[in-house]
C-alpha cells in the first residue's frame, strides 16, 4: 500500500497546481485570513481563482454566497486531500497548513502577537510552513521563540484584521437604547475558569468582581459618571453570578451581538472609548485606537507561573493601567468619564513598536505579499 501511495505522490507532484486558494480561521471565516478573504474578494481574484474555507463545523445555508467560494468542514478535509494537493496556497492563522508539495505556498497569519509563553501550546514550526506573519518588525522575534518560526520565514506587514481598528467610530449608542451612557469601555477578560470546573491562573470566573458585591459597586459608580463597561467573557467562563443580576452598566456580549447587530468584533471594540483586558493580545491590537487602556493585574503572580510570559514582552506592556483592586479598576472608569489618558504618549511608542503601521493598509500589503510569493 505504501508503495501504491508513493508512486501516486510522484504522479501528482507532476502535475500542475490549480487556481485553488485554501483558507482557515478559528472561529470559521474570522480574524486575519477572514481579512485577506475579504481584500482578494474586494480585488475580484475570485473571478480567477477558486477559494475553499476549511470549517470546524458542516456548512450552513446562510454562509456567503460567493462566485468561486466553498466551504467543507475541517474532518471531510481528508476526503479532499487530492483537492489539497492541487492548491496553489493555504492561507491559515489557527492550525498549520503547510504545502504539501512543490508549487505550493504557505502562509500562517497567526491570530494575535503573545503575552503569555506558549510553550507546550504550540509544536515546533512545520519545516513545510513557508511564512509567518508578525504585527511588527519589533515583535518578530516572539514568532521565533513562541512558534519556532525561522527568522527568514517571518515576515512584519501589519495584522489585516486590525485595519479597522485605525478608522472605527460608530455611534454606539443606539445599540444600547436602554442605557444612559456618554463613554463605553469594552471588558475582554481572558480564559480563567470553565464552567466545569477547571481553573486556569487565578480561578476566579471574572478578575476583580469576584461576588455580587463589587459587580453592584462598579455598576453604581458606572451609572453615576455615566459609562457604559460591556463585557466579553471566554465562551467557557461561567459569569451567570454577575449576568443575572441584570445591572444596568455593566453588560454581557457575546459573538451572536455582532451579528445581530451588523457589526464586527474589532469595529466595535475601535468604535469604544477604552478597553479592559489583562493578558490578551487585543491590549497590542488596541493600542492602534489612541485609547486608554487597563490592564487587569490581580493574579500577576500566578499567571507569571502559570502559563507565564512571553520572554521579552515585560515592557512592551507599559502601554496599561496596571490594576490590582477594585478602587483601581474604579479610578480608571473615573478617568475615562473624565477624558483623562494619562499614559497616551507612552502608549503611542509601543504601538510603533508591535503594529507595522497605523495606516490602516496591512490587509492591502498582505495581500500583495501573498500575490508576490505565490506567483499569483
Amino acid at each position: 500500500m505504501s508503495f501504491i501511495k508513493s508512486i501516486a505522490k510522484k504522479i501528482i507532484n507532476r502535475l500542475p497546481t490549480k487556481r485553488l486558494i485554501i483558507f482557515e480561521s478559528a472561529p470559521d471565516l474570522s480574524d486575519n485570513t477572514k481579512a485577506v478573504f475579504d481584500e482578494m474578494i474586494r480585488r475580484g481574484m475570485n473571478e480567477k481563482y477558486k477559494m475553499l474555507w476549511l470549517l470546524s463545523k458542516e456548512p450552513s445555508p446562510d454562509l456567503p454566497k460567493i462566485k468561486n467560494v466553498s466551504y467543507v468542514k475541517m474532518e471531510n478535509s481528508k476526503k479532499i486531500l487530492l483537492t489539497k494537493y492541487m492548491a496553489r496556497c493555504f492561507i491559515c492563522c489557527n492550525d498549520w497548513h503547510e504545502s504539501l508539495r512543490k508549487g505550493q505556498t504557505s502562509f500562517y497569519l497567526s491570530h494575535g502577537t503573545t503575552i503569555k509563553s506558549l510553550s507546550g501550546y504550540y509544536n515546533e514550526f512545520p519545516e513545510r510552513m513557508d511564512y509567518c506573519l508578525s504585527a511588527g518588525e519589533d515583535v518578530a522575534f516572539l514568532c521565533e521563540k513562541e512558534f519556532g518560526a525561522p527568522r527568514e520565514k517571518i515576515f512584519s506587514l501589519g495584522f489585516p484584521r486590525n485595519d479597522i481598528l485605525t478608522t472605527a467610530d460608530r455611534d454606539l449608542r443606539p445599540l444600547f437604547p436602554d442605557c444612559d451612557f456618554e463613554k463605553i469601555i469594552v471588558w475582554y477578560p481572558t480564559y480563567r475558569q470553565h464552567q466545569n470546573g477547571s481553573v486556569i491562573s487565578g480561578g476566579s470566573s471574572l478578575p476583580i468582581i469576584h461576588d455580587s458585591a463589587a459587580a453592584s459597586r462598579l455598576n453604581e459608580l458606572a451609572k453615576e459618571k455615566k459609562v457604559l463597561i460591556i463585557l466579553k467573557p471566554h465562551f467557557a467562563q461561567d459569569v451567570s453570578y454577575v449576568k443575572d443580576m441584570g445591572l444596568s452598566n455593566v453588560r454581557f456580549i457575546d459573538d451572536s451581538f455582532f451579528t445581530k447587530n451588523n457589526i464586527s468584533s474589532y469595529e466595535f471594540v475601535g468604535s469604544c472609548d477604552a478597553l479592559i483586558t489583562d493578558y490578551s493580545s487585543i491590549y497590542y491590537d488596541f493600542t492602534l485606537c489612541k485609547k486608554p487602556i487597563a490592564l487587569i493585574w490581580e493574579d500577576l503572580e500566578e499567571y507569571k507561573k502559570v502559563p507565564g510570559f512571553a520572554e521579552g514582552v515585560e515592557g512592551l506592556l507599559d502601554g496599561g493601567e496596571k490594576v490590582y483592586t477594585l478602587p483601581e479598576l474604579c479610578d480608571f472608569v473615573c478617568e475615562v468619564a473624565e477624558g483623562g489618558d494619562r499614559l497616551r504618549d507612552i502608549r503611542y511608542e509601543i504601538c510603533k513598536k508591535v503594529n507595522y503601521n497605523a495606516d490602516g493598509n496591512s490587509s492591502k500589503r498582505v495581500v500583495d505579499f501573498i500575490i508576490e510569493k505565490a506567483k499569483l
